[in-house]
């Protein structure tokens, strides 16, 4: 279980500077108790989803990639764009992460462009990194420099998949409105990748000798997101490393956890102080559910049958 504790007040007071999430409108007796609440997307294409759980007011975004889009039906180009105006418009004013697909600086602004086009909720999910490993000719800095060229347009971005601190730290830098921490991957790389006959997390952070005689050494993360406690857990610790480093020096660029598994990870990553949480839609749908809840109201019900004429 990730440790509550040895939390500081710098992350409260980062928030502090930050939009409020609840206003309470004016003329209304009773404020909002939750002003400063974090926001919940749905990381979903699906319509008929993201309907429900926007009018019930669990939801105040949306997250898309080409895979859900092709989940929910888009079959072409043109199809994708017509969803994801309809999202937009469904949406309205709250925000919609909408991906490229282009892979170089040029063709990725002007695409950014188009897709800005869609709504004046629109958010532009900028790919952080892995393009020389796509096509070796590409730019590996191609991210960070459209995170640049669309903030310079005042084109607000969410840069995805970031996996470590730094990662985060140089997308606030060029300028992201959001960085996407997609904390449940890491778990599932570490599960898939340890050596056994070392310490848990090594597949991420393994320095044996500080000189790397062995040329063996992991450091695509910290000891305490790779190592500092259960695989289960390191994601969230990430939230947590990066929530502190923004804390740190006021970064007001808003972490977005993602790659939720299940709702203990929700839960933790509130703790660990991220400032939205896009939740697959299957999950959000069961926010209300609890068993000793279902068996709670069973009870009441049944001893509310007294009172009936």
């Amino acid at each position: 279980m990730f440790p509550a504790e040895n939390y500081t007040s710098a992350t409260l007071h980062r928030r502090r500077g930050m939009d409020v999430v609840n206003p309470t409108p004016s003329g209304k007796k009773i404020a909002h108790p939750a002003a400063r609440a974090p926001r919940i997307f749905a990381d979903t294409a699906v319509l008929s989803e993201i309907k429900p759980l926007f009018e019930a007011g669990i939801i105040n975004g949306v997250t898309t990639n080409p895979t859900l889009l092709k989940r929910a039906g888009a079959k072409s180009w043109a199809e994708a764009k017509e969803l994801m105006a309809e999202i937009c418009r469904t949406l309205a004013p709250h925000p919609v992460s909408l991906e490229l697909t282009a892979l170089t600086f040029h063709e990725m602004v002007k695409q950014a462009e188009e897709l800005r086009a869609l709504g004046d909720n629109s958010v532009i999910k900028v790919p952080t990194g892995g393009y020389a490993k796509v096509d070796a000719k590409l730019d590996p800095f191609t991210g960070l420099k459209v995170l640049r060229e669309l903030w310079k347009r005042d084109i607000r971005t969410n840069a995805t998949l970031i996996f470590n601190t730094t990662q985060a730290y140089w997308c606030a830098q060029a300028g992201a409105t959001y960085v996407s921490p997609f904390l449940g991957r890491i778990a599932d790389y570490m599960y898939k990748n340890d050596q056994p006959e070392r310490t848990p997390g090594n597949s991420l952070h393994f320095i044996e000798d500080h000189k790397n005689a062995k040329g063996d050494q992991n450091v695509a993360n910290t000891e305490y997101v790779a190592c500092g406690g259960q695989r289960k857990d390191a994601g969230i610790r990430l939230i947590r490393e990066i929530a502190q480093t923004f804390a740190n020096y006021d970064i007001q660029t808003e972490i977005l956890a993602a790659s939720f598994r299940n709702f203990s990870q929700v839960t933790e990553a509130l703790q660990a102080g991220a400032d939205i949480l896009t939740v697959p839609s299957d999950l959000l749908m069961k926010v209300a559910d609890h068993p000793l809840s279902d068996a709670g109201m069973v009870a009441f019900v049944e001893d509310s049958k007294a009172f009936e004429k």
